[in-house]
């Protein structure tokens, strides 16, 4: 049985994981950290705050409000954030040096 199931979408307790998780998103946000978990350390930082909690139960309340709005996905042994997209417009070396190489001819042609 969940969380949910007992004690309805708006609990306390799955509130405070909104909480929980909109504190964990926001903390990354900050200092520009991965926005990931393992779901242990999510599990224990939740059971600090009083909340019995599993993974099984965790991979289900993370498919529903509020909690879908602030958890991407769980894979594996990890609780994925949203805006969590990894950048793919990341350049090479070559890439870079030939931008920087085709910026310092640019500039010496101005004289600068």
């Amino acid at each position: 049985m969940f969380i949910a199931e007992i004690q309805g979408a708006d609990s306390p307790d799955v509130q405070k994981l909104a909480a929980l998780s909109q504190f964990l998103l926001s903390r990354a946000q900050d200092t520009a950290g991965i926005k990931k978990i393992s779901v242990p350390a999510f599990i224990k930082l939740a059971a600090n705050q009083g909340i019995s909690l599993t993974k099984d139960s965790l991979m289900d309340l993370s498919t529903r409000p509020p909690l879908n709005s602030l958890i991407q996905n769980i894979e594996g042994d990890e609780v994925i954030f949203k805006g969590d997209e990894s950048a793919t417009d990341t350049m090479t070396v070559d890439q870079a040096r030939q931008t920087v190489d085709t910026m310092a001819k640019r500039a010496a042609k101005k004289g600068i």
